[in-house]
């Protein structure tokens, strides 16, 4: 198994977005949080994002927290699908929230339905089942 083919790839170095990166607070010690601000990379499966953020530590991509709003349960499924295709393992959390490990790499979708946005979130392993709480 490997990673899925999407653009911001778990491992990668910070200098290969260093100019399309706006610096936001740190949500957690250790680590530094950008949002992308690029105009190529705005998709993720096919669905048109409206936030992305990177969290490195030090240089090297740990997770990212995708948002693409004006969503709906249709969507989520969809995406969960598509994970669902990959995935070694699948967790039902809730009804609109399931984890995905596809490779080394723990994907976490929900769908905020008073927002009508789908929050995706994917990254190492050990950092996603460690921080997730905190990065929601």
């Amino acid at each position: 198994m490997k990673q899925l083919d999407l653009p911001f790839k778990i491992g990668m170095q910070y200098e290969n977005w260093q100019f399309e990166l706006d610096t936001l607070d740190d949500r957690l010690g250790g680590y530094h949080n950008y949002k992308y601000v690029g105009k190529q990379l705005n998709s993720f499966l096919n669905f048109t994002t409206h936030k992305t953020e990177l969290i490195f530590n030090g240089d090297i991509l740990t997770a990212i927290i995708i948002t693409i709003k004006h969503s709906d349960i249709y969507q989520l499924n969809s995406i969960i699908q598509i994970l669902a295709l990959d995935a070694s393992k699948e967790i039902i959390i809730d009804e609109n929230s399931r984890k995905f490990k596809i490779w080394r790499v723990i994907y976490y979708t929900t769908f905020k339905a008073n927002r009508k946005e789908i929050i995706v979130i994917y990254g190492k392993s050990r950092f996603v089942q460690k921080h997730l709480p905190l990065l929601l």
